[in-house]
């Protein structure tokens, strides 16, 4: 499936990751050449995709259909720059992604959302709550249309790391472990102190 859409560069993945990533693309093939390539047949794959499991670390995330405006954003061209302590985030949770889920996990082993959120910013320096209440009641909120990798994702009683181009990755729940899928819409989206200071310094 990761080879059919657009998501983050091959050349910057975890070694692991960018073998399953590169290995996915001669799956992609086939399913072109014996079904239908056209941009709303592959929207209708990357929604089916990022339907799976969206219980997350509570029950009460929203079971709604998931929007994905940062998914068409980045199949539009329009990804905005991320700071140093940002794409560090990222990376850190591009790299736990195939690791197991437990509750109250902090890694390296497995991990919950939260405690996934909150190692992945503290690999940049920058120390958040433990748990997604106290994330939504501490960090500052940006505007979905400012997302940029490294932001938080936060639904009630779920979180995870927009990764860039469209992608998140979130410690999601027993079953499937840490992901990668394509961003859903959050109910709020949060930039912590210093994420935010360096990307206006990068812009300057």
């Amino acid at each position: 499936m990761l080879g059919c859409v657009r998501g983050p560069s091959c050349a910057t993945a975890p070694p692991r990751l960018r073998a399953r990533h590169e290995g996915s693309a001669e799956n992609c093939s086939s399913a072109r050449r014996s079904g239908d390539d056209s941009p709303m047949a592959r929207f209708s794959a990357v929604v089916a995709l990022s339907l799976v499991g969206l219980t997350g670390c509570s029950a009460s995330i929203a079971r709604d259909r998931p929007a994905h405006t940062l998914v068409l954003r980045a199949w539009a061209g329009r990804e905005p720059p991320t700071s140093e302590r940002g794409a560090a985030a990222a990376r850190f949770a591009w790299r736990q992604v195939g690791r197991k889920y437990c509750w109250g996990g902090l890694g390296p082993s497995c991990f919950d959302c939260s405690g996934l959120v909150q190692r992945a910013w503290g690999s940049a320096g920058i120390t958040v709550p433990r748990t997604a209440d106290r994330l939504a009641s501490v960090i500052s909120e940006v505007p979905l249309s400012e997302v940029r990798a490294g932001d938080i994702l936060w639904w009630p009683g779920h979180v995870g790391i927009y990764v860039g181009n469209g992608w998140m990755v979130d410690a999601l729940d027993t079953p499937h472990g840490v992901v990668l899928r394509p961003a859903a819409d959050p109910r709020r989206a949060l930039r912590p102190a210093g994420g935010f200071e360096d990307s206006q310094h990068a812009a300057r």
